[in-house]
C-alpha cells in the first residue's frame, strides 16, 4: 500500500478513519471496480446485413464507445455466415463491441430454444454478449426465474459476456438485483414520446451505465441532439436515435448518423467525473465536496453519472484521485473533515477492510489498465 501512503500523506498524522479509508480505497482499486469515465455510449440495433453500414460502425467505434446488436435472422440463424464473421471481427478490431440478438417472447418462449440460440452465437461468432429482446417487465417470480436462468446460462458460456435485457419500457428493479440482466433497455419508442418520458425512480440508485434508451421515428436532427443532451439529465448511459420508422426502424443508420456520433464524442470529451463542483477543473475543492456529501444523492458526478443521480460513494474519490496530481492529493488529504453521520456506512465498511488489510501491501494496478 506504499503508493497510497505516498499520495495521502504520513499515516502517523491520519485519524483512524482516514487510515481505514486508505486501505479500503486500495482494495477497491486493486479489484478494478472503477467504471469507465465515458458518459454516453451508442448502442446500435444493427439489423442490417454486413456491408457499407457496418463499415460506418467501424469508423464510429474509433470516436465513441459503441455496441452493435447483431441479428442475422431473428437470432443467430441456421448456420454460420462468414460475412457476419468478418463484420463482427472488423468492428471489434476497430474498438467496438458486438452482442447477439435472441428473443424470449416475454418469458413464454421455451427456455431451451433461447439457450440454444445463445450456444449457436457462441459457436459461430466472437462476440461480447447477448441481447435479450421481448423481455418481461413485471413479475411474477416465474418470469424472474426464467430470465435469471437465461442469465446464468449466458454467464456459464462466458462469464465476461454482457446480458442486455430489453423490456423496452420501465420495469422492476429485481431484473437487475436477482440478477437477470447486466443492463436494461428501459425506453424504446418514437422520438415524440421521449421528452415526456419519466424513468422509474429506482433507476437513480444505479450507475447510468446500467440503462439504455432507443429512439426511432425522429425526423429532426435538432431533436436528436436535444435527446442526447436530455439523456445526460437522466440515468442513461447508452443511447441511439434514428429517423428510421416502423415496421423495422433498425434496418439502416439514420441520415444524421455523423452528427449523432459527433455529439456523443463531444459529450464524452467534456465530461470529467472528478470535477464534482463542475467548475472546469478537478482540484482540492472537489475533494472537500466529496467528503462533505458522502452518501447524498443529486450532488455531483459519480462513476459515470454526470448528473449526480447516484449516491456519492468511494469510487467517486477514486475518480478524483486519478484525475489530479499527486501533489494536490497529498495537500488535500489533511483537509478531509471528520466523518459526519452520512459517512457511517463508509466507515463501517472501511473498518472491516482495515482489519483485513493490517500490514499487508495492496499495490495499485497500472494506471493505464
Amino acid at each position: 500500500m506504499s503508493h497510497l501512503v505516498s499520495i495521502l500523506g504520513d499515516p502517523t498524522r491520519l485519524t483512524a478513519h482516514r487510515r481505514a479509508l486508505q486501505c479500503v480505497c486500495g482494495v477497491l482499486v486493486a479489484a478494478s471496480l472503477v467504471r469507465s469515465a465515458a458518459a454516453l455510449e451508442i448502442v446500435v440495433p444493427a439489423y442490417f446485413y454486413p456491408g457499407p453500414l457496418w463499415t460506418q460502425l467501424n469508423a464510429a467505434a474509433g470516436q465513441v464507445p459503441l455496441t452493435a446488436i447483431m441479428n442475422p435472422f431473428n437470432g443467430p440463424g441456421n448456420s454460420r455466415d462468414m460475412n457476419y464473421v468478418n463484420a463482427v471481427n472488423a468492428l471489434r478490431a476497430a474498438g467496438g463491441r458486438v452482442i447477439g440478438y435472441v428473443y424470449s417472447g416475454y418469458g413464454m418462449r421455451p427456455l431451451a430454444e433461447v439457450t440454444a440460440d445463445v450456444d449457436r452465437f457462441a459457436s459461430w461468432y466472437e462476440i461480447d454478449g447477448i441481447f435479450v429482446d421481448e423481455m418481461a417487465n413485471i413479475g411474477p417470480a416465474e418470469r424472474l426465474n426464467y430470465y435469471r436462468s437465461l442469465y446464468e446460462h449466458v454467464k456459464g458460456v462466458n462469464p465476461q459476456w454482457e446480458v442486455m435485457g430489453n423490456p423496452g419500457t420501465t420495469t422492476i428493479e429485481q431484473y437487475l438485483t436477482w440478477p437477470a440482466a447486466d443492463r436494461l433497455m428501459v425506453f424504446e419508442n418514437v422520438g415524440s414520446a421521449y421528452a415526456g418520458h419519466s424513468p422509474s425512480a429506482w433507476n437513480a440508485s444505479y450507475d447510468r451505465d446500467r440503462f439504455v434508451n432507443l429512439i426511432h421515428t425522429e425526423p429532426s436532427s435538432a431533436n436528436m441532439l436535444a435527446a442526447l443532451d436530455l439523456a445526460m439529465n437522466r440515468t442513461v448511459g447508452a443511447m441511439y436515435v434514428t429517423n428510421d420508422v416502423m415496421a423495422n426502424p433498425w434496418d439502416t443508420l439514420p441520415s444524421y448518423w455523423t452528427a449523432h456520433v459527433n455529439r456523443v464524442a463531444e459529450i464524452n470529451a467534456s465530461y470529467d467525473p472528478a470535477d464534482f463542483n463542475q467548475n472546469g477543473a478537478a482540484d482540492a475543492a472537489d475533494l472537500a465536496k466529496w467528503s462533505s456529501n458522502y452518501g447524498a444523492t443529486g450532488v455531483f458526478p459519480s462513476s459515470g453519472d454526470a448528473t449526480g443521480d447516484r449516491a456519492v460513494a468511494g469510487d467517486d474519490f477514486l475518480h478524483w484521485q486519478r484525475s489530479v496530481s499527486a501533489a494536490v492529493v497529498s495537500a488535500s488529504a489533511s483537509a478531509i473533515p471528520e466523518p459526519a453521520a452520512a459517512k457511517l456506512a463508509l466507515l463501517a465498511f472501511a473498518a472491516t477492510m482495515a482489519a483485513r488489510c493490517g500490514t499487508e501491501r495492496h499495490p495499485l494496478p497500472s494506471q493505464d489498465r
